[in-house]
């Protein structure tokens, strides 16, 4: 067998080989590329980095929280401003959307999809659940303050409503009702199909 001789084969080897590796090389590319895209690092919650400001956190997770639910958050604040995906709005400067691990030291058991705000301002909020499977998720917002379970279906898409309210760096969170009435309730009502 000779062995070609030109510029195109540098290594000087067969054809065959060559072809053999650019298609190993290939195929190890594009499951790199696919399991980037989906597996995305988690991000560390915002938290940690806001002590001394007012700090909103709006998250939804399992019940075990050791793994991510398949839903979406879009977050408007008061004035207008969009945390999330399909964004024409300004964004909300000092936040992060998406996987967040809520305690470094406890990945495993600590995982959430949130919308976080450091510096968060006073007034009405809207959250916008889209929901990618049948499951639970649990919705938590203001640290906690609020906490609601609910059973999701793929393809629906709920929109929350809730006010912010601070004093000294406190936040306090209360649901709105669908015409944007403070509510006592201890679970918020879902606006099915609306965007905020």
């Amino acid at each position: 067998m000779e062995w070609p001789v030109s510029d195109n084969y540098p290594c000087r080897k067969p054809k065959i080989i060559v072809m053999q590796r650019c298609l190993f090389v290939l195929i190890v590319a594009l499951a790199a590329g696919r399991a980037f895209a989906k597996d995305i690092k988690p991000a560390v919650s915002l938290r940690y980095s806001c002590s001394d400001k007012p700090f909103l956190s709006v998250s939804v997770s399992t019940q075990r929280r050791d793994s991510f639910p398949d839903v979406q958050l879009r977050l408007v604040d008061p004035q207008g401003r969009a945390l999330g995906s399909d964004n024409k709005h300004r964004r909300i400067p000092k936040s992060q959307q998406g996987k967040v691990i809520e305690i470094p030291g406890h990945a495993a058991s600590s995982r959430v999809v949130a919308a976080e705000i450091c510096e968060a301002v006073q007034g009405d909020y809207a959250l916008l659940v889209t929901e990618y499977a049948d499951g639970q998720y649990r919705l938590s917002v203001g640290n906690e303050a609020l906490s609601s379970w609910f059973l999701s279906r793929q393809g629906q898409s709920c929109t929350f409503r809730f006010r912010v309210q601070m004093a000294n760096h406190v936040v306090n969170v209360r649901w709105l009702s669908p015409d944007h009435v403070q509510t006592s309730s201890p679970d918020p009502t879902c606006e099915l199909a609306t965007r905020p």
